[in-house]
Parts: C-alpha cells; structure tokens; sequence
C-alpha cells in the first residue's frame, strides 16, 4: 500500500490516461477530539465524527453511532468496542473538538480486461471547514491479488504529476491545515541537566518547571473540565513541595522552610475538592461492593455529595482567579529569581547527582526502618506515615532518577510503585471509613434508615478489604526492603565515590 500527499484539486484523468471506474463519491464534515492532554495523539490514536465515530489504533478501527450530543468522556459513547478501547486510551480525561475540515471522497477502482479489481484508489480531498477550496488531497493505493504492477504504474503516474510520497495520515494533514500543533503534556518531569551541575541551580530549575506545571492546569479547574486537572496540578505542587523540604543544606534552612509553608497554603486550598472527586470517582466501586437491594440507598448520598462538590469547586475557581493567589505564586517566583548568586549553604556547590543519592538512600532506610516496626495491630497513622515517606522517595526518583544507571532506578521505582498503590488503596479505604461513619451518624439523626442500612452494609465491606490490603502490604513492604532493592538504594548513595 502506497500514500500520497497532493497540493490542490487533483482530477483522476491526471493519471495518464489510465481508465477507471468511480465506486463511490461522497462528501461532508469531518471533526476531529482529543482531550486536553493529546492523549490519543501520544499514543497514535485518531477519533473523529464523520456520520458516525470512528476510533483508529494500532490497524484496528471500531465505529460507533453518532448520538445527538457530542459525549464529552469515554464512558458517554454507546456501549461496544469503541467506548472500552476509549477508555483505555483517554482514561477519566475529557474530550475536546480539535479541528474541523470539509472533506471530499471519491474511491476509483482499475480492473483487468475482465472485469476484476485489480486497485483500488481512494482519494480525499480536505479543506478548512469554513473553506470550500480543497488545500490537500490525500491518495491511497491499494492493489488486489495481481495488481501489484499497476499499482507501479499509478504510483508513477502520481510522481510524474509533481506528487510526493510521504506517511502523513488524514489528522495530520488536517492539523496542518486548520494550523492545530498537538502538545502532548505529562505531569513527569524530563529534565535535562547533567549529573555535575550544581544543586542548586537544578532546583531552582526543577521549581520553575514544577510550578509551570502546576499553573498549566488552573485554567482546567476553574472551567472544571475533568477531575484531572487538579489531581496534576495539586501532583505537581506537592511534588515541589517535597523537593523543597527534602534537599537540605542548599539554601538557607529558614528560607526553604518559608517555600516549603506558602507551597502547602496553596495545596490545602484544594484539599476538600479533591476529597470530594474521589468519592465520586469511586461510586461505581463502592455500589458493586454492595448487594444490588442496597446499592438505591447511596443515591442520597451520592446527590449530597453532588452538591457539595459543586459549592467547593466554585469556592476553588474564585481562589485561582483571585489576586491573592496571583501574588502568592509570583511572591514565589520572584523569591527564586532574586536570590543571591551563590549562598554560603554546604549543598549548593555540590554536583547534584551525589545530593540526589545521598537523599533517595536516606529516604529508603527511613522507609526500610519504619517498616520493619509495622506490625498486625500498628495504627492506620502510622502505615500513612510510611506512605509519605514513599511518596517523598518517587518525587525524588522522577526529578533525578535519570543521573543514576536505569538498571538501578527503574526496577527501584517499580517496585515502589507496587507499593504506593497498595498504601494508596490502603490509605482510601481507612479514609472511606472515617467519612462514612460520620456521614452515617449525620443520617441517623435524620431517620433515613434506608442509607444507613446502606452506609452500614458499605463500611463492613471496605473493612474487609482493608484488612485484606494490609496483609498484602506487609508482604510487600518486605520485598520491597530487602535484597536487591536495598543493594540498588545503597548504590545510589555511592554514585559519587566511583
């Protein structure tokens, strides 16, 4: 199979001469969606709307009907193949128009003396939708058992005529056309510093990056898009908030604990938002724990929980569009940019690869002792304090896990990823817990018996699992500590002596 890319209008009786029979002819709207993150374009996939869906990846493509509204999440699509495909490519992102053009189609068939395919070639000819001059045809060839060599000759045909081949798709030429540039984003840093540069001047680095980060997503909170752009902005912020705290001794002690401070205003503003999206996010988890008699009874606490959300993600937005929080952040900003060329701190001057080390191995015998203290009855405060203190440890791993051997760093940080997921549930179903009951005796008052049946049924239910999760967290915190891993973390810690 042969693509090409043509400039202007091109007419099929260009191609020498050679017959051919029109099978088809159509023409209309094309729309292009993504979602805010371009995660179908990271990850070589293509929606669009034209009289129906059409999701394409990897060669497969799945086709769904088009409804009246345009879904704004996966799970909006009709139930088939195209929605679970979609989930797995966009996730709980929210999708988006990305571009619009008008298109023109047309399939030519060449045949033998009798009568049999032998190619076939398809045009599309695009314009801007809100033009009707054609800007690009795009052609594709694609010959039958024996048409091998006409194809050779179309292909020629083609060149002769001032055409180019190249392997840009449909959304590409499109994306050109309607002057769309795709900026795939990732909350993980990619820096590009190398292992010698001074400390400093990497933090302060890392800081704007972060911040820069963090900012990027405002605009997705304050339209509240999807739940995501805060989970990546509050990510990105205690992120920075970690690294501040952490990299002792390279600037001054009372300086970085000030940063550390008026970082973590900012995050606890979205705290209560935050708590309210995870419990949304997990109702369908929470009502499948329950038997379908009880699963009606959450509806009122499911509206409730609505509601509140709706107030806090108000509150949210007015914080991020107010000047208070605008003179927080540059007040940051322009403490980093202002500081002195070079204070008297023992870190600064030191390559940032042997203070990077020092830290991650500190951070894993901090997590390696406290472990070795958990125990079957060890407070649930406790297991959450460990899963700071693992969270501290990946911050660190995704800033400057790159200075280091990747045979060292990337099964580390799988390894603690197993983990952190294990605490996170842990850590969500103590939490759930906690909020249920409460919610639960609020409700007693009331006399809606029927919620606190389910809110009862609910909480036994994620006491099972808790109890479950914190067995398998032992175990794994064990493996996690020991042999290899622990000899990779030492490792670490000597970079610098080598």
């Amino acid at each position: 199979m042969s693509h090409f890319i043509f400039k202007g209008l091109l007419g099929i009786g260009a191609l020498n001469g050679i017959p051919a029979r029109k099978t088809d002819s159509q023409s209309g709207l094309c729309e292009f969606f993504d979602t805010w993150t371009w995660s179908l374009w990271s990850k070589n996939a293509v929606l669009a709307n034209e009289d129906g869906w059409v999701l394409q990846q990897g060669g497969e493509t799945f086709r769904a009907a088009a409804g009246r509204e345009i879904p704004k999440f996966a799970e909006d699509f009709p139930e088939g193949s195209l929605r679970e495909r979609l989930k797995d490519v966009t996730d709980i992102r929210a999708l988006r128009k990305t571009a619009s053009v008008r298109l023109e189609r047309e399939v030519h068939e060449y045949q033998d003396g009798s009568g049999k395919p032998l190619v076939r070639l398809s045009l599309c000819r695009i314009a801007p939708a809100r033009s009707k001059r054609v800007r690009t045809t795009l052609v594709e060839i694609k010959p039958a058992r024996g048409g091998r060599l006409l194809a050779g000759k179309l292909a020629a045909a083609l060149i002769s005529a001032g055409c180019q081949a190249k392997h840009e798709n449909l959304v590409q030429e499109s994306y050109k056309l309607c002057k769309v540039r795709p900026a795939p984003y990732s909350v993980k840093l990619r820096p590009a510093f190398a292992p010698e540069t001074h400390a400093r001047t990497v933090l302060l680095e890392i800081f704007g990056t972060l911040l820069s980060l963090a900012r990027w997503n405002e605009v997705g909170i304050i339209q509240d898009i999807d739940t995501e752009f805060l989970h990546d902005y509050r990510v990105a912020l205690r992120k920075l908030r970690s690294v501040t705290g952490q990299m002792k001794g390279v600037f001054p002690e009372k300086l970085a604990a000030s940063w550390k401070q008026k970082i973590g205003v900012l995050c606890r503003e979205t705290n209560t938002l935050r708590d309210h999206d995870v419990h949304l996010l997990s109702r369908r988890r929470l009502e499948n724990m329950l038997p379908p008699n009880l699963r009606g009874g959450l509806d009122l606490f499911f509206e409730e929980l609505k509601t509140g959300r709706e107030a806090e993600a108000k509150r949210v937005a007015d914080f991020l569009r107010s000047d208070d929080y605008k003179n927080r952040v540059t007040s940051l900003q322009r403490e980093w940019t202002s500081l002195p060329a070079m204070e008297d701190n023992p870190n600064s001057a030191r390559p940032i690869r042997e203070v990077a080390g020092e830290r991650i191995l500190k951070r894993f015998r901090r997590i390696r002792k406290t472990g070795k203290s958990i125990t079957p009855e060890t407070p649930d405060s406790d297991i959450h304090s460990l899963r700071i203190d693992c969270k501290k440890m990946r911050y660190l791993l995704e800033c400057f896990g790159h200075l280091f051997p990747l045979g060292t760093v990337d099964p580390l940080a799988r390894k603690l990823s197993k983990l952190q997921n294990l605490l996170g549930r842990y850590n969500d179903t103590s939490l759930q817990q906690e909020y249920l009951l409460r919610q639960a005796a609020k409700h007693v008052e009331t006399g809606n018996a029927g919620l606190c049946l389910s809110l009862g049924a609910l909480i036994g239910a994620l006491r099972q699992e808790h109890a479950a999760l914190r067995t398998r967290l032992l175990s794994t915190l064990e493996r996690f500590t020991s042999g290899t891993n622990a000899q990779r973390a030492s490792s670490l810690g000597r970079e610098h002596e080598k």
